[in-house]
């Protein structure tokens, strides 16, 4: 062989040497970047699951506590809504006033007279059976939608949603 034989094989050998050393400390730096990616992405894994279930607890403790002042707050409701319910069905027939009915004549030619108070109310100032009912269904309707916004609102108040 000749003296540029001999040079063109050892810059040739050379040359893969390099490219050999080259390709192996990229493919050793590339396992150790996926170590580390891989190790990285399982320790976030780890953290995500951690708050998750810190979440869940806590969401869970916030539920329970919510739950047991609803409890209190629909029973409160409730109690109101059924002493309304009493008051108005102890109550007598509704009766038609003068500010009701401004068009009304407000003295007949013989007007009755009760004896006492315990005697039965006149026909023309009560209102009929069928309205009586339907204005204490009414007030009821719209005692119990009150009833039940100032529950909402006590709900609210109670579990820190008002600013």
């Amino acid at each position: 062989m000749s003296r540029l034989e001999q040079m063109l094989v050892g810059t040739l050998v050379g040359l893969a040497l390099l490219v050999a050393g080259w390709l192996g400390l990229q493919h050793y730096g590339s396992k150790r970047y996926r170590a580390g990616y891989t190790a990285a992405v399982a320790e976030r894994a780890q953290a995500d699951a951690a708050a998750v279930l810190f979440r869940v607890r806590d969401n869970t403790a916030l539920a329970a506590r919510q739950s047991e002042s609803n409890a209190t707050i629909t029973k409160e409701k409730d109690d109101e809504i059924a002493d309304l319910r009493e008051r108005l069905a102890a109550a007598g027939r509704l009766r038609v006033g003068a500010a009701v009915c401004p068009d009304r004549p407000a003295n007949r030619a013989n007007p009755e007279r009760p004896a006492s108070s315990n005697s039965a109310d006149t026909p023309g100032g009560l209102v009929s059976a069928a309205a009586d009912r339907d204005l204490k269904q009414l007030i009821a309707d719209v005692e119990t939608d009150l009833a039940t916004g100032r529950a909402c609102q006590a709900f609210l108040q109670k579990n820190g949603l008002v600013p």
